[in-house]
């Protein structure tokens, strides 16, 4: 993995051990079949929900790598105590002297000793609902050629209507993100890493919302330590899509929450999305280079989106039609939602057979 670190810490209780350690605890019975790892820095609020949606899960042959990026609030408490009530089914581990390393290279700590056949990633305060593993779980076994499942992400904004007036609410709406994709078919690569570069990345799911078998991660190499927040989890999905085939779902089974203390807030938001854009483009630019891929649509797709920043104000001319049609959908929408009440609105949705996104016409 890409500049791992030397040394962590592991704590069940009282007690630590190094990196040589780590493989000996928690083995009774066996490796489990997924290892899920949450990676946290701060968040006390939410992080024991998120544990709690595992423990609900409807199958239970998992373990728990709960990685602490330096916390200095009581998520450190939370995950100790979880690791010291489940020893060996929730495992609490931290880096060398409680140093923050960024979200890359925690992930690569709980890869280094998860002993799953597959892994999850949840970050702490988002939640999987009960079915979550299960369901990805039996396309992954189904499809042995397949290194990879991932599903939709509700952007969950509905947790909290404390920031919308009463009367409005419902404004706070969750939307599904659209991955675009065909489904439940065995995409073989690039076409999907494709697809990403073509809709600029806007289509790529949450991170809470794939599984992925253990052995094809490390043999890409995990996680880039270089990108400590923003677009660490596009480095980890193009590594995946372009080396193996994927398969897409249509099942909403992952809440990814929307609150201003989100690692994505406050590294910027879409401006910090925008800084971070083009470092990641050169980074997958070396990738493609180095891997010695030759499709030509891979890379007429890579041209196409580093066009955006190699030449910023002839992209803005030649994009200007579609931006305007894209900002009149936008607002049009936000003022038709405004202006009429929940059920008028509702009412004319139904009527003309409009949704969010529609997740079955993909093809």
């Amino acid at each position: 993995m890409s500049g791992q670190t030397d040394l962590f810490v592991k704590s069940t209780g009282d007690e630590s051990v190094n990196k040589e350690q780590t493989s000996e605890l928690g083995s009774k019975g066996g490796p489990p079949m997924v290892s899920c790892i949450i990676i946290f820095l701060n968040g006390e609020v939410f992080l024991e929900e998120a544990i709690e949606s595992i423990r609900s899960q409807s199958v239970n042959d998992w373990e728990l790598i709960l990685v602490d990026d330096g916390s200095t609030d009581g998520a450190t408490e939370i995950a100790r105590s979880y690791a010291q009530k489940y020893p060996g089914k929730i495992i609490y581990i931290e880096h060398s002297q409680h140093k923050n390393l960024g979200m890359s290279a925690s992930r690569n700590a709980g890869l280094n000793i998860a002993r799953g056949k597959y892994i999850a990633f949840l970050d702490a305060d988002d939640i999987w609902l009960p079915n979550r593993l299960e369901v990805h779980l039996d396309i992954l076994e189904e499809n042995p050629d397949v290194a990879m499942v991932m599903g939709p992400t509700l952007m969950w904004s509905s947790w909290n209507r404390s920031n919308t007036p009463e009367r409005r609410s419902w404004l706070a709406a969750d939307i599904v993100t659209e991955l675009g994709l065909p489904l439940n078919l065995p995409l073989a690569p690039p076409i999907v890493a494709i697809g990403f570069l073509e809709n600029h990345g806007g289509n790529v799911p949450g991170i809470c919302s794939l599984l992925v078998r253990r052995e094809d991660l490390l043999a890409v190499g995990g996680f880039e330590n270089e990108f400590r927040t923003l677009y660490e989890d596009q480095v980890f999905f193009f590594k995946i899509c372009l080396n193996y085939k994927v398969v897409a779902i249509d099942q909403v089974l992952d809440y990814y929450r929307q609150h201003p203390d989100s690692v994505c807030h406050q590294a910027g938001g879409n401006k910090g999305d925008a800084e971070m854009r083009p470092i990641f483009l050169e980074w997958l630019q070396n990738y493609l280079v180095d891997g010695g891929f030759k499709s030509r649509r891979l890379w007429r797709a890579f041209r196409g989106e580093m066009f955006r920043f190699d030449y910023p104000y002839l992209w803005r001319i030649t994009n200007f039609p579609r931006d305007m049609v894209d900002r009149f959908n936008v607002w049009s929408r936000r003022f038709v939602i405004f202006v009429l009440t929940p059920k008028f609105y509702n009412y004319l949705r139904r009527k003309l057979r409009l949704s969010v996104v529609d997740v079955e016409n993909v093809h």
